[in-house]
């Protein structure tokens, strides 16, 4: 929905590139009321679009912040294996990163080990910095 309302914009953008361009060259006042009205209309339109689009924007960020603080327990994380069309996710340090779209996670493992668990003794003895975990979204802390 977001890119549909994005794609719509950039189009009320253009029209009223256009109904300003035709604005500067009529000298015909009819002409030029029935511009301004085109051009106000548009103008309606995009202002509405800018409050859709900033709710879809406040409902995401709500749900990105009660997805960070859920606390998962290690059998509600084992449940997010990746099977079956449910996420991948890992806990490392008290905290679960969803590795469902890392690449070096394909098919919810990575290199022997599996998603769905508290991995932090085999990420510590295998990698020196957090930086690796930076790069993945954070979905919750594990009670």
């Amino acid at each position: 929905m977001k890119n549909n309302k994005t794609k719509f914009l950039k189009e009320c953008r253009k029209r009223i590139n256009g109904y300003e361009m035709e604005l500067l060259y009529t000298s015909c006042p009819a002409k030029r009321q029935l511009l301004e009205r085109a051009l106000l209309h548009e103008i309606d339109c995009v202002l509405y679009c800018i409050d859709e689009l900033n709710d879809i924007v406040e409902d995401t960020i709500k749900a990105e912040m009660n997805r960070e603080t859920k606390a998962f327990t290690i059998k509600e994380l084992s449940e997010f294996d990746g099977t079956q069309g449910k996420p991948a996710y890992a806990a490392v340090n008290g905290i679960v990163y969803d590795v469902s779209n890392e690449a070096t996670w394909g098919g919810a493992s990575h290199f022997g080990l599996l998603a769905g668990k508290d991995l932090t003794e085999q990420f510590n003895n295998c990698h020196k910095q957090e930086v690796v975990l930076s790069k993945l979204p954070k979905v919750g802390i594990l009670k």
